[in-house]
């Protein structure tokens, strides 16, 4: 059973995947973390970025500049597509050849931020949404990930609003409150999950 985590950015997708995963010894896939050893040097992604662009994207040992990447990504609409046209469809590949490795009888997490802007609800037999307040998920990523709020307010233009994810998932997690109330939902949700697998 392959379980996918969404919500916007800052909402605590991270956290929730964390816990559920505490709770069910669950592996948890990370979409972000994938692209980021794709890009690697000598990995898939990589290969394919000098294919694209050449070295234009690299630093002097030859490895991907991620700030410059980043900067042009968001700099330029072509960028971003044919980006996300390179690593979208290698986490895809992964994601299901885990979700077949896994079969029926285990829950396996995989945290996908972009699940629904990608259209990939069907390759998940459920969806939980993390939700919070907005003006709490702003100043979350800001402080995790030391940018400017302009630069988090950018990617949050791009991704889908997160009352279309809630509504689109099979279960909302709201990350507004304390860690103590999230883990309260969490768990519910764990027990709910354990009940479904024992229906498979």
């Amino acid at each position: 059973m392959l379980v996918g985590i969404t919500g916007t950015i800052g909402s605590g997708k991270s956290v929730v995947a964390r816990m559920l995963g505490e709770l069910l010894s669950a592996t948890v896939f990370s979409s972000d973390e994938i692209c980021r050893r794709l890009l690697e040097k000598g990995e898939a992604g990589y290969k394919k970025m000098l294919e694209n662009w050449g070295d234009l994207y690299l630093n002097d040992s030859r490895e991907v500049d991620r700030a410059l990447l980043r900067k042009a990504v968001f700099a330029d609409q072509k960028v971003r597509t044919a980006l996300e046209d390179i690593l979208h469809p290698l986490v895809r590949l992964e994601l299901l050849e885990a979700k077949d490795a896994g079969g029926s009888t285990t829950i396996q997490l995989a945290e996908v931020p972009l699940l629904f802007e990608c259209g990939w609800q069907a390759d998940f037999d459920y969806i939980v949404c993390v939700i919070t307040d907005p003006d709490i998920a702003l100043q979350r990523a800001v402080e995790r990930d030391s940018v400017r709020p302009a630069e988090v307010e950018k990617i949050a233009r791009i991704q889908l609003d997160g009352a279309l994810k809630a509504e689109r998932s099979d279960w909302v997690i709201d990350n507004s409150g304390s860690l103590n109330e999230t883990w309260g939902q969490v768990q519910q949700l764990a027990a709910e999950l354990r009940e479904l697998l024992t229906l498979n």
